[in-house]
Parts: C-alpha cells; sequence; structure tokens
C-alpha cells in the first residue's frame, strides 16, 4: 500500500474517465484547439481566468485523494487577480462535504503567499472535521511549499484518486495564454503516485 493511500475508501472507486486533452478557455475548457484569434484575445484579455470547470468537479467528487503539484499553484500572472483570489478558489473546490480525506499540496515558497492565506487550509480542514454527518477517515489537508529544486519540473501534475492529471501551464488551467491539460491517464500505472511521494519525501521536514 502506498504510504500516502487512503486506508478506508467510503465508496468503489468511480470508473476512470477516458483520456481527453483540455484546453483552457472562457467558458470553463474545450476538447478542440481554439478555433478563432477572438477567443483566444478573450482569454487574454480577462481579469481573472477561468479554470478548467471539469478539474473542479474532478476535485471537489474526489473520493480518497487530491494531491497538486505545482511550484507557482497560488500565484496569478502579472495583473490577473490576486494570490488570495487563487487561494480561495482552490479552497472552494475542497469544500466542506469534501469526501476525500488524503489532500496534499506541493508547491514552492513565494513571498506573495502570506502565512495567514496558507493557514486558511487548515481552518477549512478543521471545518470539513466538524461535520457532524462525515464518515470514514479525518480529512488532511496538507500544504508544502518546499517544493525541492532537484526536481527542475517545468510542468505541472495533480492525482485525484487514481487519475492523473497533466496541465501544460498551472494546476487547474488558471493561465492567461493558450494552454492545456490531460486527464484520464491511470496514476498508478503511470508511476504518477511514486513520483509524487518522492517529490513530497524530499519537502519532509519543511513544511
Amino acid at each position: 500500500m502506498s504510504s500516502f493511500g487512503s486506508p478506508v475508501a467510503l465508496a468503489p472507486p468511480a470508473p476512470r474517465p477516458p483520456a481527453e486533452i483540455l484546453w483552457a478557455c472562457e467558458n470553463g475548457g474545450t476538447p478542440h484547439f481554439p478555433g478563432d484569434i477572438a477567443t483566444i484575445y478573450a482569454r487574454r484579455q480577462s481579469p481573472f481566468p477561468r479554470h478548467l470547470d471539469a478539474f473542479r468537479v474532478a476535485v471537489r467528487e474526489a473520493q480518497t485523494r487530491v494531491w497538486m503539484l505545482d511550484g507557482y499553484l497560488f500565484l496569478s500572472d502579472k495583473d490577473k487577480g490576486s494570490t488570495d483570489d487563487r487561494i480561495l478558489t482552490i479552497l472552494d473546490w475542497l469544500h466542506i462535504d469534501i469526501v476525500a480525506n488524503d489532500i496534499k499540496i506541493l508547491t514552492g515558497d513565494h513571498q506573495e503567499v502570506s502565512t495567514a492565506a496558507l493557514r486558511l487550509f487548515k481552518d477549512r480542514e478543521n471545518d470539513i472535521n466538524k461535520k457532524l454527518t462525515r464518515r470514514g477517515p479525518l480529512c488532511s489537508i496538507t500544504v508544502s511549499t518546499h517544493l525541492s529544486r532537484v526536481f527542475d519540473i517545468h510542468d505541472r501534475f495533480a492525482v485525484i484518486d487514481d487519475e492523473l492529471w497533466h496541465f501544460g501551464a498551472t494546476v487547474g488551467g488558471f493561465h492567461a495564454s493558450v494552454n492545456a491539460a490531460s486527464r484520464g491517464w491511470p496514476a498508478g500505472a503511470t508511476g504518477a503516485i511514486e513520483f509524487f511521494e518522492l517529490a513530497w519525501s524530499m519537502s519532509k521536514g519543511k513544511t
């Protein structure tokens, strides 16, 4: 069993979605390349580039595991919202009724991200675990801002239950430029779980 695995599943795992590519755009994502310059321009000019709806839904409906690996997850593009806006959006994904109990975010250390902002994740963990209707293991939300530079990671990744997501830009698809994510890959079979565990182990003692 993986050292990060959840010992108890509250429901049989849902069938993994078929592999697909999703392009970030202002309607919440599309499986097709941007078809015209107006679509690209609208995305680039948006003051708050919209994340991928499909990823938000996947996180909110996760049954066991939500892992995110992105050295710049909490940082918005210049003049594209704020760090606080980004964190509040991610917290909304981790809603109070979330079933998943193993939530880990591995990112980089940036002066724009305050200790108070990071503390919101522990506050959300406490709120989730106070729910009288919660069943199964307590929820753990851990954020490490010490992604090792040894990894020199360019792309970004997430593991939702046993599904691997791969992002060309930010986890969740926030970037204003043309960017895409692919989903539907088996996290275990691709080695993504072991990769995340290795990255996480190198940040131990620094959280």
